[in-house]
């Protein structure tokens, strides 16, 4: 009996030697690895998982296959096969598609990698896929006043959508549906994402009591939420505001005053936007509750409570008097400045015409008069064309030219000046004879004089064009 014992218990343990043998055959041990990183793990019903992957190779190079043995779903990437170098790494994205409709829940895919050369060495390795509803994927509520929504005046009411899935969803379309709100618009959610969506309702003379309005947002073409939010209709509050103008020299005052005609308290808010220009020169009475800057505009806005029978008064004043005219102060000062420092040169020419004993023509002088009314001026250059019609000059002044050019049609003069001191002033004089009896009307061309300033930026001015 004993020894049957023994004989069954080396049968049990060579049966369990065979089946380890066999599972390690199932998975060897393989020199290619995977890095896994999920770009989009969590998914719609639909819709295909995405993830980054490396692979490296650190066996002999040659062909590398990946291959998905989950026949419910359909893999996508940028390669059908790897060729990898023996230890080089290789980047890839791919995409999973369910094939058919698969419940939701969290689904683990088996993808196997392997060398074509040698399919028996692969590596598996699992990507967790979650699948998610459409439904409830938003959560859709109001946030609005507490005491409720006041008939005959302008009510806040804020739709706050929360997507519940880490999950970027696009193009969701929401409706809104009820008696006193009504609302239809396409919006974005990305992962896990909040936001808030104000509405000015007007209700007009309703009655107090709670009103249901129907959610309904769709997400290519599926239902993503169906929600029954209530509003409620609070008691009724009179609250009257009056405004007064008053308009005097460059200034403008407002005058706001809130009464509450009702009886209950009152939650008021009144707002306030003034551009940026505005907003530097008006003051205001009392602080307000806060400042917020939209699209460089400036909105005020005051919180304040108002039993029966109260009022609330605000004081706006935007005076531009003062800061106007020490605007014109500093332009003031600055022109003058400018004018006393970089005024820079300027440069005038005039003709005196010399006659015969006939009266008639017979030549010119030419008077080039330069003021530096800046700052030290060097390497100052004139140069001033002869018209065809006139000879060259033959006779200067105390400046004589550097050079003289004939040509075609007509001739050039150059001179050169090492520097003009500030204040300096210089005239440069020459007579030329005309070539011909009667000049007629003659526009004489414009002188031009390039410099260097201290800093030793390069300027060009040019002179009048003076006709005789």
């Amino acid at each position: 009996m004993k020894i049957s014992k023994i004989i069954f218990l080396i049968f049990i343990l060579l049966t369990l030697i065979n089946i380890v043998n066999a599972e390690s055959s199932q998975f060897p041990i393989t020199n290619i690895l995977l890095k896994v990183t999920p770009v989009q793990d969590v998914i719609l019903e639909g819709k295909p998982a995405v993830f980054d992957i490396e692979i490296t190779n650190n066996k002999e190079g040659g062909e590398i296959k990946s291959i998905i043995t989950d026949s419910n779903w359909r893999k996508e990437s940028n390669y059908g096969f790897y060729k990898i170098d023996s230890g080089r790494t290789l980047k890839d994205t791919i995409k999973f598609y369910p094939i058919g409709k698969l419940a939701p829940g969290k689904y683990s895919l088996n993808v196997r990698t392997y060398l074509t050369s040698k399919p028996e060495e692969y590596t598996d390795t699992n990507f967790i896929i979650t699948v998610v509803p459409y439904k409830d994927l938003i959560e859709a509520k109001y946030e609005y006043n507490p005491q409720g929504l006041s008939p005959n005046k302008e009510n806040i009411v804020t739709l706050k959508l929360r997507n519940r899935q880490s999950l970027n969803i696009e193009n969701l379309n929401v409706k809104i549906i009820s008696e006193i709100l009504n609302q239809n618009f396409n919006t974005d959610l990305m992962n896990n994402e909040e936001k808030d969506f104000p509405f000015t309702i007007n209700l007009g003379n309703i009655k107090e009591g709670d009103y249901e309005t129907n959610i309904f947002i769709l997400l290519d073409n599926n239902i993503a939420a169906n929600v029954t939010e209530l509003l409620k209709i609070g008691i009724y509050s009179d609250v009257k505001e009056s405004k007064k103008e008053e308009f005097s020299f460059l200034t403008k005052t407002l005058e706001i005053t809130k009464k509450n005609n009702g009886n209950n308290i009152a939650k008021e808010t009144y707002t306030k936007t003034f551009s940026s220009f505005q907003n530097l020169f008006t003051k205001v009475n009392p602080e307000p509750s806060n400042i917020e800057k939209l699209d460089g505009a400036y909105q005020y806005k005051w919180d304040f409570t108002l039993n029966p029978g109260d009022s609330y008064f605000i004081l706006i004043k935007t005076s531009y008097g003062k800061p106007i005219i020490i605007l014109l102060i500093i332009i003031l000062l600055i022109y003058l400045v400018y004018r006393r420092n970089y005024a820079g040169l300027t440069m005038t020419k005039k003709v005196l015409l010399l006659r015969s004993k006939e009266g008639n023509i017979a030549g010119l002088k030419i008077l080039l008069i330069l003021k530096n009314q800046g700052n030290l001026l060097r390497n100052v250059r004139i140069e001033d064309i002869i018209p065809g019609v006139l000879e060259l000059p033959h006779e200067y002044g105390t400046l004589k030219p550097n050079s003289t050019k004939q040509g075609v049609t007509g001739s050039i003069v150059n001179w050169e000046i090492l520097q003009l001191l500030k204040g300096e002033e210089r005239v440069i004089a020459y007579k030329m004879k005309s070539r011909v009896t009667n000049l007629g009307q003659l526009t004489l061309p414009k002188a031009t004089c390039r410099y260097k300033d201290n800093e030793g930026k390069i300027s060009v001015v040019r002179s009048n064009s003076p006709m005789l």
